[in-house]
């Protein structure tokens, strides 16, 4: 009778996590890329690829300690008028990025090409490759079942963990769905499960020419910072990508935005902390876990909050007694108008209005 092959844990003992990017790439381990077309995926993954191609320094500030080389699948797009020309206004060195394309060659099939995939990744010490779109090069991640997807990543997945090198899969965004994130990437949630990192790209909702990377799955450690980027020209027309710092939104708030129907999620927000504040102040601690029971998140509710010119009070100056009190001018000066009288505060003691420089507290986050 056969055993199941199995073998203690000091087996395996621990070793740290090779980082290609900390946090969102590492080597021998699937990572996905989802975002609508246009968002500007390939750009990113073309600038990451020229800054690996010469050790510049990553889009986060992250130091390089040597050249890497770059392996791109692409089935979309045409490496003579539109990967090499992006590829050269990024600064690339074309010796570190290899392009492959259907133009020249059938388009190649995972897994069934994984041993020719391997060869090349070996003989040109690959650390990075990238299957854009992943649909074209893996069927069953658009049709197939979560088993089926897995059936068809795990070779890539021990080809990536075998030669040490990361696997970005770039894929489109479902038209409409669940505003988690994870949920939103085309195809089977199999290809996330299978993924040690996700990342998402996608337009803000406040300024659409700005474009953010946000980090919404993390196997390996704490998610990293969301990253904005623009789009602009070099100084030969060329469309060249420009990285602007970190952004303040998560990957779901940025995947609820590109919600077709209805209004954002600040939007909504903002009309229902009106409601909630509508009969006057209210203790900050109630309305943020009001917030949480409507699906609100406490980031957007704070922009709601800014954007509604809501007032925050620090009420009691006692250890122990003081919280902060959010309160409407608007609906202050409604209730005064028609009442006649001064709007009455909660019957907290030792009113202190909250200015910039002092530290909140009890909750209270600065928006």
């Amino acid at each position: 009778m056969s055993l199941i092959r199995a073998a203690p844990m000091t087996f395996a003992p621990p070793v740290p996590v090779d980082w290609l990017w900390q946090p969102y790439l590492a080597r021998g381990k699937l990572a996905v890329l989802d975002g609508d077309p246009g968002a500007g995926k390939t750009f990113l993954a073309i600038d990451l690829a020229a800054r690996l191609s010469r050790g510049r320094p990553l889009p986060d500030g992250k130091t390089l300690t040597r050249p890497h080389t770059t392996l791109y699948l692409s089935a979309d797009d045409d490496p003579a008028d539109t990967l090499g020309p992006r590829a050269a206004a990024a600064g690339a060195d074309p010796e570190h990025i290899l392009i492959t394309a259907p133009y020249w060659d059938a388009p190649n099939r995972l897994p069934d090409d994984i041993p020719a995939l391997a060869r090349s990744v070996q003989e040109y010490q690959v650390d990075l490759i990238v299957i854009d779109p992943l649909s074209c090069y893996v069927p069953e991640a658009t049709a197939g079942s979560a088993a089926a997807v897995r059936r068809a990543l795990v070779p890539l997945a021990a080809l990536a963990a075998e030669h040490r090198c990361a696997v970005l899969l770039v894929r489109h965004l479902t038209k409409a769905g669940s505003p988690r994130s994870l949920y939103r990437g085309l195809g089977s949630i199999g290809v996330i499960g299978a993924s040690r990192s996700g990342l998402l790209v996608a337009r803000h909702p406040d300024d659409p020419d700005l474009r953010v990377m946000a980090h919404h799955k993390s196997n390996l450690g704490p998610a990293g910072p969301s990253l904005g980027f623009r789009l602009a020209s070099d100084d030969r027309g060329r469309p060249v990508l420009r990285w602007v710092g970190r952004v303040d939104l998560t990957a779901d708030e940025l995947c609820a935005a590109t919600e077709p129907v209805g209004k954002r999620p600040r939007e909504r927000a903002a009309e229902w902390l009106g409601a909630e504040l509508a009969n006057g102040p209210r203790r900050a601690a109630e309305v943020i876990a009001a917030a949480a029971n409507a699906g609100i998140t406490e980031r957007t509710l704070h922009r709601a909050k800014k954007d509604a010119g809501v007032k925050s009070e620090q009420v009691g100056k006692q250890p122990g007694t003081s919280e902060w009190v959010w309160s409407d001018p608007a609906a202050e000066a409604t209730i005064s108008q028609s009442s006649g009288d001064q709007i009455a505060t909660l019957p907290l003691p030792e009113v202190a209005i909250w200015s910039p420089g002092a530290s909140p507290s009890d909750g209270d986050v600065v928006p």
